[in-house]
């Protein structure tokens, strides 16, 4: 484990550190479009903000699981399909803790503490989840979709998906015509 968080420490970090970024981004644009209230608006610059963070998310992985085929063709590693499971975990616990707290504050919203602890949890969320706020607004039956406590859970799913099959495709040189390559830039 030591070696994991020596080797792959930082670029769960970034992975993080893009979330943010894009969260910040994608909760501009729905407030934004919910000031001008337009719901169409708000799904669709919501979205958009989703398949940005995927793609930075998918990049970022694929050059690690690229730079880790070096080691891996040289013989001095093994395939290890744990880790982009674990970079996951790593760049996702904020995001799982605080899906567990607003749990909390959903099924006990009755006890004062576990309601505060839910809406402070929720509050920080829309801050560094923020592309999903959009999304999340839309109404399922008569309540919107983040007053499910499983909802909360279910928005890391998307960085799992795009982490893993990015690593995978790094980790066997599957670049999508250049578009990963790190020479790309310079074929011209």
């Amino acid at each position: 484990m030591k070696d994991f968080f020596k080797r792959y420490s930082y670029e769960s970090v970034h992975l993080f550190l893009n979330q943010v970024a894009i969260g910040l981004f994608g909760l501009v644009l729905a407030l934004a479009a919910g000031m001008a209230k337009n719901d169409g608006l708000r799904i669709g610059t919501s979205a958009f903000a989703v398949v940005f963070f995927l793609f930075l998310q998918f990049a970022a992985s694929w050059r690690v699981g690229s730079e880790d085929r070096v080691s891996v063709d040289l013989g001095k590693r093994s395939r290890d399909l744990t880790v982009p499971v674990k970079m996951w975990l790593l760049a996702n616990s904020l995001n799982l803790l605080l899906a567990l707290m607003i749990s909390l504050g959903i099924w006990f919203s009755d006890i004062g503490f576990f309601s505060a602890l839910g809406g402070f949890a929720t509050l920080v969320k829309y801050v560094i989840e923020g592309m999903y706020t959009g999304l999340l607004a839309i109404n399922v039956g008569t309540q919107p979709l983040n007053s499910y406590w499983f909802v909360h859970f279910l928005t890391t799913l998307p960085s799992l998906a795009a982490i893993f099959t990015s690593y995978v495709c790094g980790l066997n040189n599957i670049n999508f015509g250049g578009l990963f390559s790190p020479n790309a830039s310079s074929k011209k």
